[in-house]
């Protein structure tokens, strides 16, 4: 595996050459300012471009004289690199952070095509301030490289002149924090499956044990709210439940939908009511939809279960009261009597059911937003793809029908929405 070791330069070289001779890399990448006062001239220009030429003068005769030593050659001839062995990246202007950073970003990328899994040492220890904010920058953001940072005493506040030796940086706190913040944008919009993803490369990397440890749990329960988010509500709160005191509201409400405890029974409903808010949340309107559909359906298929004991998809003619069996003697499909959404509010207003006399009061506006599904090329039988209106337009009214007729009855089937960065 080839070292690479990219190194930012300033008025100091004292450092530059230890950590070159420390490191013994194959390759250097010298990052530099350019221009006559630029550190570029230090790396392997004649005479002595690295020599001390810091003057004093005495306050009582006047003498001038130097601080240190006038003589030394350029860095490359002090720790006898040959002309192959680096390359001098320059920058205009020392002190702008963005053309630092995008400067390394290209120089990241280079290293990367040319250099195939060999080892990358970053060593900020030179430059101006800016330079070495985006050397480390770079450093901590590109995974494969690793951070080094010369440390030895200091003759005064100005610089590290001598007797120091590159030591290696734990950037992986600062990724990992990094990364976290990241996150919590990514889970306020529900990206559960995308951070789980995430967090199990970075458990590949050498993190402390407290870093560790969070993250862990921390994707456990991304992989809890995922599978609640796909509708696989057992494994979800099999997941969950060891989480009891962070969540303890969400595990009562999967609880609630397995009927697992005390429940209404219309559960299933506000999951799919909360499930389409998630998908909106990521622009998927087509998905959102198609949701709001399947609630209103259920809610209906719900109620005539529940108060009636007619079963979706097994229903028998024999069930209904005698004078409705004539009327619906032609939907029977061997031997079941099949219903469509309409049909079934249709059958709950005919037995006189709020839910149906409800929906005879809103049938316009319900049928209305039905036929954006309906059309939608992912949900039903067009070829139209679904816009954020129109996701507003059928939420606004099937949202509004089920809670509404839910309230008349004094049915609360309002559910707590998944959780988004409180997950961190």
């Amino acid at each position: 595996m080839e070292k690479i070791l990219v190194l930012s330069v300033g008025g100091s070289s004292e450092p530059i050459i230890n950590a070159i001779k420390n490191s013994k890399p194959d390759f250097v990448y010298f990052f530099c300012s350019s221009g006559p006062k630029g550190s570029e001239g230090t790396i392997d220009k004649p005479r002595d471009p690295c020599g001390d030429k810091r003057k004093s003068k005495c306050t009582e005769c006047g003498y001038e004289y130097n601080l240190g030593n006038p003589r030394g050659k350029a860095i490359v001839f002090q720790t006898k690199l040959e002309k192959r062995q680096y390359e001098i990246i320059t920058i205009d202007d020392p002190d702008d952070l963005n053309e630092c950073y995008e400067k390394l970003l290209a120089l990241a990328e280079t290293i990367k095509e040319k250099y195939d899994n060999s080892q990358v040492i970053a060593n900020y220890t030179g430059g101006t301030k800016t330079m070495s904010l985006a050397l480390a920058l770079v450093g901590i953001m590109t995974e494969w490289w690793d951070l080094s940072l010369n440390i030895g005493p200091r003759q005064d506040l100005i610089r590290v002149r001598s007797g120091d030796a590159p030591v290696v940086i734990d950037k992986w706190r600062v990724f990992c924090q990094n990364q976290t913040d990241l996150f919590e944008g990514l889970l306020d919009n529900y990206y559960y499956g995308f951070v789980i993803s995430s967090i199990s490369g970075m458990l590949l990397k050498p993190l402390d044990k407290s870093s560790r440890d969070k993250l862990i749990e921390a994707r456990v329960i991304c992989e809890a709210f995922d599978l609640w988010d796909k509708f696989n509500h057992a494994e979800a709160l099999e997941l969950l439940e060891p989480y009891g005191s962070r969540f303890s509201s969400h595990i009562i409400n999967l609880k609630k939908i397995l009927g697992k405890t005390k429940a209404t029974g219309y559960e299933l409903v506000s999951d799919l009511l909360n499930n389409a808010k998630r998908r909106a949340v990521q622009k998927h309107y087509d998905d959102a939809i198609a949701r709001l559909y399947r609630a209103t359906e259920l809610f209906a298929q719900t109620r005539l279960e529940k108060e009636y004991g007619y079963k979706t998809g097994e229903l028998v003619l024999e069930q209904l009261p005698e004078h409705l069996q004539a009327e619906y003697k032609e939907r029977i499909r061997d031997g079941k009597l099949l219903l469509g959404l309409r049909e079934d509010y249709i059958l709950l207003f005919k037995l006189g059911d709020p839910f149906g006399l409800k929906f005879d009061q809103n049938e316009g506006k319900v049928i209305d937003a039905i036929k954006r599904r309906n059309s939608s090329i992912s949900g039903g039988h067009g070829q139209t793809p679904l816009k954020e209106e129109d996701y507003l337009f059928v939420k606004d009214r099937i949202t509004g029908f089920i809670l509404e007729t839910a309230g008349e009855i004094g049915l609360n089937i309002k559910m707590e929405q998944l959780p988004g960065r409180e997950i961190l």
